[in-house]
């Protein structure tokens, strides 16, 4: 997978320095990478992420309230996994633009945060989000904590819920960890 992430990039890469100098830069995706399958998917703006994961990973993505969730309003019968399908929860998403604007980049997992456990992910290069970040939202209970090292060092933002701005650490994080 590691592999694919960085022939697309280097593709990627390549087409941008062979076109005209005067061509827009193209609208960054969103992406969602799942801590327990190891999977990312990326879609172009406008497209349903959610679905996405689901269609590539037959991981159904449980969204916070204030987004919608692909089983609601169905019957009780109806909202058991069809099989061959997980759950998998959002657990932060980390946004291009301060107040929650722009492309995110979504961590999710097989389980809710308890404050105990933390999990790890970095480098954000890893999937074209380094420097990136200006604004988060954690979810399933769990709190979020951006570094500037890759390797979780450094200068860090958090652990908080949620953060509209993030002051000196905009744009500055490589690495994150949840909790």
């Amino acid at each position: 997978m590691a592999s694919a992430v960085a022939l697309t990039a280097l593709l990627v890469g390549m087409s941008a320095t062979a076109g005209p100098a005067s061509a827009a830069e193209p609208a960054a995706q969103s992406c969602s990478y799942d801590l327990g399958t190891r999977t990312l998917v990326c879609v172009d703006p406008g497209e349903d992420l959610n679905r996405a994961v689901l269609e590539q990973t037959h991981l159904l993505v449980v969204t916070p309230p204030a987004q919608p969730d692909a089983l609601a309003g169905a019957a009780p019968a109806d909202r058991l996994l069809p099989a061959g399908v997980r759950a998998t929860f959002v657990q932060s998403q980390l946004y291009d633009d301060a107040g929650y604007g722009g492309s995110f980049f979504q961590i999710t997992n097989s389980s809710a945060c308890n404050g105990s456990t933390t999990w790890y992910f970095g480098p954000l290069g890893s999937v074209g989000w380094s420097g990136r970040v200006s604004s988060f939202k954690s979810f399933s209970g769990c709190s979020t904590k951006l570094w500037q090292g890759t390797g979780y060092t450094g200068a860090s933002y958090g652990y908080a819920v949620n953060a509209s701005s993030l002051g000196s650490m905009n744009d500055q994080a490589n690495s994150v960890t949840l909790r």
